[in-house]
């Protein structure tokens, strides 16, 4: 069925938002997921470089 000249409802209007926030944590999950791998390397590094509790 077409949507020609039927204003939005409340209920279409909730059904668009759900969508656009869904497809917006979909897009925000993969990039924080691709981002913590390379973000923890360093920090492993970092905290092997400067660890001395027993190398005294």
């Amino acid at each position: 069925m077409t949507r020609i000249n039927r204003p939005d409802t409340l209920l279409t209007e909730l059904r668009d938002i759900k969508r656009r926030l869904h497809a917006l944590e979909t897009a925000q999950r993969a990039t924080t997921a691709g981002a913590r791998p390379a973000a923890a390397v360093p920090l492993a590094e970092e905290s092997a470089e400067t660890d001395t509790s027993g190398s005294e």
